[in-house]
């Protein structure tokens, strides 16, 4: 490991740390507990479920962008294993180690499968981003989110605006990419060029209406699950909410996802929903944390499990993932 990795390492544990105790800064030890001994868990049911059904909405939506020749029992378990990676490894490499894997097949490349996630990644900003800005006229306090939501959205929407041109004119990207490469010291430009190629490639279901239309409502049925599991785990811990709490929360950690930490965003995602559920909506800081634990945990386990089974299925190690990412670092498409 190079001592940049090392150190970009470090600053994402770092940051968890601090989130960590920010999350915590506070709260009644005995009153959390009071709070999880009270707690309803026969709403972890529906909330598994609603996180299970999420995965398939999710995996039919990254079927449709790698076409027919790839199943969508196989893009199921693997994004099952990109979950596993972003929850046990650094530097949330979950994405690039699911092209890495899907790549394996003879169906698709791993640069196209790579292009695909970055699609997956765009279009889920842009859901957020837009639900967020729903619920803000209608939430005292969601105001103060709305600037880290307009800087992702705007991010989203430059970064949507580029996958189009580059899906429809491929060429021009070709043009750009060798003109910027080949000031370069030392670069292989044949090979990289070779490599872009595939990500080109993997943009051309964006030429097509039909499969936008089918990318966006599977986006919404992704999110809608989301907030499914959320709404039943914040049922879970707290006898009374408004109802737009949960939507609003999904907001907040897909918005928090995007701070550096440690496998498993552990401390983040505490720190965001915390922030969520007391400055917003005024719950209690021990029921808060009691509601962000439970939904973390949830979310943590059955990525796992589901993680574990993929490995499985596609005779993978955790061993081989970890060897991935030290390969992978640089660019992600070996």
């Amino acid at each position: 490991m190079s001592q940049k990795v090392r150190r970009q390492l470090w600053i994402g544990i770092g940051i968890s740390i601090v989130a960590l105790y920010l999350a915590l800064l506070g709260i009644d030890l005995p009153q959390v507990k009071l709070a999880l001994s009270q707690a309803e868990y026969v709403y972890l049911i529906p909330a598994a479920l609603a996180v299970l059904a999420g995965v398939v909405a999710r995996s039919v939506r990254w079927q449709v962008l790698l076409g027919p020749g790839v199943s969508l029992e196989r893009t199921f378990w693997v994004t099952g294993i990109g979950y596993l990676a972003s929850n046990v490894l650094p530097f949330r490499l979950g994405d690039p180690i699911r092209a890495v894997v899907i790549g394996r097949g003879d169906s698709v490349s791993t640069a196209s499968a790579l292009s695909t996630v970055v699609v997956e990644r765009v279009l889920d900003m842009l859901t957020v981003v837009t639900l967020l800005a729903g619920l803000a006229p209608f939430i005292g306090g969601a105001g103060k989110m709305m600037g880290a939501g307009m800087i992702a959205g705007t991010a989203a929407l430059v970064a949507s605006v580029v996958l189009m041109v580059m899906a429809f004119r491929p060429n021009w990207g070709r043009w750009v990419a060798r003109q910027t490469l080949q000031w370069v010291p030392g670069l292989d430009l044949e090979r990289w060029m070779h490599m872009l190629d595939g990500l080109f490639e993997g943009l051309a279901p964006l030429r097509s209406g039909r499969r936008w239309v089918g990318l966006l409502i599977w986006s919404l049925l992704t999110w809608a699950c989301v907030t499914v599991s959320f709404w039943s785990l914040l049922r879970a811990f707290l006898a009374d909410f408004q109802a737009l709490t949960a939507p609003f929360l999904v907001c907040v950690a897909a918005l928090g996802m995007a701070v550096p930490a440690s496998p498993g965003a552990v401390g983040v995602f505490q720190a965001t929903i915390r922030y969520g559920l007391t400055e917003v909506f005024k719950v209690p800081t021990d029921e808060a944390i009691a509601v962000a634990f439970g939904i973390h945990i949830v979310q943590y386990v059955l990525g796992c499990l589901l993680g574990l089974i993929g490995l499985w299925r596609e005779s993978l190690s955790l061993g081989w993932l970890r060897d991935q990412v030290t390969l992978n670092r640089g660019t992600g498409l070996e």
